[in-house]
């Protein structure tokens, strides 16, 4: 038999497993697949449910996706994004936030299912990032819904191995196994019976073995295994259709829709060089007055000088957020300029531009710098929490993207991939080092 065809049929059959145990250790009660390795000093939990989960998704994707493509093989990308949803797994329990780490393991799930397959809309990772995750999550598993119901064809045998006259008799054949197994069984079953009720040891030994029986699925609830099957059949449906609807897509589409999208995108360049100079330099001008007038106050975190009539919590605290907020939103000012902002025929802007943009993108990195001096302050004498630690990954990955901003302005080539990797990467580092700092007992 053809290796593609028992590969659809293992992808098929393993589907239904797939959406089963996304109910039983994603979705349901994991408490029971918890260990605490406590060391003394303090504890963290490692949960087996969501990495064992990413396990069985990234090998039901490759036996799905080398059933449907040829030469099938894995890249460093597809290699790299099956291991960031494995680690967001593993590292969701003792991370600083389960939420945000199981939130990410599926981000990474459905990202892996278009890298792997290389149906991207950039044709890699680009800015084109959410617009992937859109066509995964609802394009690609809503439309491939009816696959897991098509594909069962497979089942059947291929048209050079059919012979019509022969398969009435292979029908006869297989009804006749069927009965025969069925009436040697309740033979057995009387014959067994019949032993029991003459021999008093035969009679004890099924008595006790039905009693262990029973009571190994007394231990389950009924009703709970019962939900959890029939809410498994939609999630069977949809992980399905994901994984084959991305396996079978040639990437025309998505080739088509990012043209679509860069034109789209093209059209909206219509704001002349004079009003995007006037606006980036309105907001540098406001952050340099901003950094005179408070020069004193926000360098304070650094040599832990704090204003006499202020409590320490109270001054790391005050502004932390705000600085964050101002980070973000100047990265909302320069995607505004790209978007809206003419260019040159190569997407290049004027020298001007470059130079606003860069001035915006370094204050962005001096308030990442303030905002972790604060923190780094509080920390110190408050110790370890995971909204801290949290606090100081975002605020590290907004002051990485103002970086990673600078060098695309000058270089005129686009850096995101790089970003993208730096915040997975890093997310994952500091799951790490919270469990670090939990088992020492921060």
């Amino acid at each position: 038999m053809d290796k593609k065809i028992i590969l659809q049929r293992l992808g098929i059959l393993l589907a239904y497993p797939l959406a089963y145990s996304y109910i039983r250790f994603v979705c349901d009660d994991a408490d029971n697949f918890i260990i605490d390795p406590s060391n003394g000093s303090g504890h963290f939990l490692i949960a087996f449910s969501f990495p064992l989960f990413a396990l069985l998704f990234i090998a039901v994707n490759e036996i799905v996706r080398r059933s449907r493509r040829e030469n099938a093989t894995l890249n460093r990308e597809t290699v790299f994004w099956y291991l960031m949803t494995f680690l967001t797994g593993l590292t969701a329990r003792f991370g600083p936030g389960m939420e945000l780490s199981v939130f990410a393991m599926h981000l990474c799930a459905v990202y892996s299912v278009l890298v792997s397959n290389g149906i991207l809309l950039g044709g890699k990772t680009s800015g084109f990032i959410f617009a992937d995750l859109i066509d995964g999550i609802c394009v690609k598993s809503f439309a491939g819904f009816p696959n897991y119901v098509v594909d069962w064809k497979c089942f059947g045998r291929p048209d050079s191995e059919t012979d019509p006259s022969m398969e009435d008799k292979r029908t006869r054949v297989h009804i006749g196994s069927l009965a025969f197994i069925t009436i040697m069984i309740v033979l057995m079953i009387i014959s067994v019976s019949l032993m029991a009720s003459i021999d008093e040891d035969i009679a004890v030994f099924i008595d006790n073995a039905f009693d262990g029986v029973l009571r190994y699925f007394d231990t389950f609830d009924a009703v709970e295994i019962f939900i959890r099957i029939v809410f498994a059949i939609p999630v069977c449906f949809y992980l399905y259709g994901l994984i084959s609807r991305t396996a079978k897509s040639d990437g025309e589409r998505e080739h088509r829709v990012a043209s679509w999208l860069s034109r789209i995108l093209g059209k909206g360049k219509t704001v002349s060089a004079t009003i995007v100079y006037v606006a980036a330099g309105i907001f540098v001008l406001a952050y340099i007055l901003f950094f005179v007038k408070r020069l004193t106050y926000m360098l304070g975190g650094f040599v832990g000088n704090v204003p006499d009539d202020m409590l320490v919590s109270h001054y790391a605290r005050e502004g932390f957020f705000e600085l964050v907020g101002i980070m973000a939103v100047n990265s909302c000012v320069y995607l505004a300029i790209i978007l809206f902002g003419k260019s040159d025929e190569n997407g290049k802007f004027a020298v001007p531009a470059k130079i606003l943009v860069t001035l915006l993108m370094l204050e962005s990195i001096i308030f990442a710098v303030i905002a972790m001096s604060k923190l780094g302050l509080y920390y110190s004498i408050y110790g370890y929490t995971p909204k801290r630690i949290l606090a100081m990954w975002g605020t590290l990955a907004l002051g990485f993207a103002a970086g990673l901003t600078i060098v695309t302005v000058h270089r005129g080539k686009p850096h995101f991939r790089a970003g993208v990797i730096f915040t997975s990467v890093s997310y994952i580092a500091i799951c790490i080092l919270s469990a670090v700092l939990v088992a020492i007992g921060a």
